[in-house]
């Protein structure tokens, strides 16, 4: 494990049991003068809802950011215990998985990252540091210094701000999402033959409410079976790529990937019920 601060940009509310992104607190030191109020001391880990987090402004080499506060520690179970793992370990983790296990394994990301949260009374400690890994889908065992130990997947959300800062290593995307589909054809320069090929669309909401395209992903020959206007959690293991505005994600391998309708229904009368 290690003490070394990673950020955060989004956090548990402990006064309204919710998870909100950093730009709740934003807006909300914009209109107050510049200071934080009502979220002092009562932003959280937004994983283990343990550690505090403390705020910190946007700078003109940095965008605002959340950083545990060092008095404070997250639960022995939670990802952001641990450092990072290489991108190559990364990408010989997913190419050893078969379909079937690497789709599980971004099942359980999905229901962690992207599913309706747990109010924290729910939430079950289940420190038992022999199955650490089994009990969080977001760390894989990388070889180091002749031992196996743990690391983390480094993670993003789609909606958040993405640029050349955030680098090109292997990360978990996540997020809802609309989807699209586009299609090109090229010829073959061997066979002379044409050959059709497909990316995914993803569409992001921004805070108007307001759905708009945010990037792509090359598919090849696989055409993704989906429907127009419906909402998707959406896991992908892959990195960025800036040669196309704004960028588009490499996938790990082309199973990398899973999304699954919401269940819209549901999660309004949780909504509702917590208002």
């Amino acid at each position: 494990m290690t003490d070394r601060p990673k950020s955060f940009e989004e956090f548990y509310y402990l006064q309204e049991d919710k998870i909100y992104d950093i730009d709740v607190v934003e807006e909300y030191v914009a209109r107050n003068n510049g200071e934080i109020g009502k979220y002092e001391g009562n932003m959280y880990c937004p994983e283990c809802r343990e550690a505090i987090l403390a705020f910190w402004r946007k700078t003109s080499k940095k965008r605002a950011h959340l950083k545990r506060i060092p008095s404070s520690k997250h639960r022995e179970t939670c990802s952001y215990n641990y450092e990072y793992v290489s991108s190559k370990r990364v990408k010989e983790y997913v190419d050893s998985l078969t379909y079937n296990e690497i789709q599980d394994k971004l099942n359980s990301i999905l229901n962690m990252l992207c599913k309706q949260h747990r109010p924290k009374a729910e939430m079950v400690d289940n420190s038992d540091g022999d199955n650490t890994q089994k009990q969080n889908p977001m760390l894989i065992v990388e070889r180091k210094e002749n031992a196996d130990v743990l690391r983390v997947l480094r993670r993003k959300r789609l909606n958040a701000w993405i640029d050349k800062s955030d680098g090109e290593g292997f990360t978990v995307f996540y997020g809802k999402v609309k989807l699209g589909i586009s299609k090109k054809a090229k010829i073959n320069k061997d066979t002379g033959e044409p050959y059709t090929f497909y990316f995914l669309e993803i569409f992001t909401q921004n805070r108007q409410g307001e759905w708009k395209y945010r990037t792509n992903i090359y598919r090849g020959g696989i055409k993704d079976e989906i429907k127009k206007d419906v909402v998707y959690n959406i896991v992908i293991i892959g990195y960025l790529d800036f040669e196309y505005k704004p960028f588009t994600i490499r996938l790990a391998n082309c199973n990398a990937i899973k999304f699954q309708e919401t269940n819209k229904k549901l999660e309004e009368t949780v909504a509702k019920a917590e208002e």
